[in-house]
């Protein structure tokens, strides 16, 4: 197992068609990775670390800058086809031949399409909050039920703590 945690893991690069991805890589190396896909202008400094370092003492962890986002090159993708192929090269391109997949917001929607691109590459899909703005599921088709609108706009008071 690595010795790195999510603060201290050295940020590394690799670079497919002329983009250099910044990414960071740490954990128990057994069995297959976790790539986080992170939120449309996300950078790797925006997962939780307790969170990141609970999973990587079980197994490996990557985490990755998309293209044109903080310390990786490139222009910001502006369609969910050019994420989804500028996200694919850069996992061909660090070596992986399987991992598992996990998609947070619009990353997610992203994660959906690589996995239906490379069922190989993918063994397991995670999706986490994965859903455009506003509850609009797709070009103002396809709104979320009102149950579940009234879950997730809830409001308690006084609020709920935890502990």
């Amino acid at each position: 197992m690595s010795t790195y945690t999510a603060v201290t893991v050295p940020t590394q690069f690799v670079e497919a068609n002329g983009i250099r991805f910044a990414y960071r890589r740490w954990g128990k190396r057994s069995g297959l990775p976790l790539v986080f896909n992170q939120h449309f202008t996300g950078n790797l400094d925006n997962w939780d670390p307790a969170v990141l370092d609970g999973i990587a003492k079980e197994r490996e962890v990557i985490i990755f800058n998309n293209a044109g986002v903080a310390s990786s090159t490139g222009e910001v993708p502006t369609t969910l086809q050019v994420w989804r192929r500028t996200r694919k090269r850069s996992s061909v391109v660090s070596g992986l031949t399987k991992v598992d997949l996990l998609g947070f917001s619009i990353g997610g929607m992203v994660a959906q399409q690589i996995t239906l691109d490379r069922p190989d590459l993918i063994r397991k899909l995670i999706l986490v909050g994965t859903a455009p703005r506003n509850h609009d599921a797709g070009n103002g088709q396809g709104h979320i039920t009102p149950e579940t609108a009234a879950i997730f706009g809830a409001t308690y008071n006084p609020p709920r703590t935890c502990g």
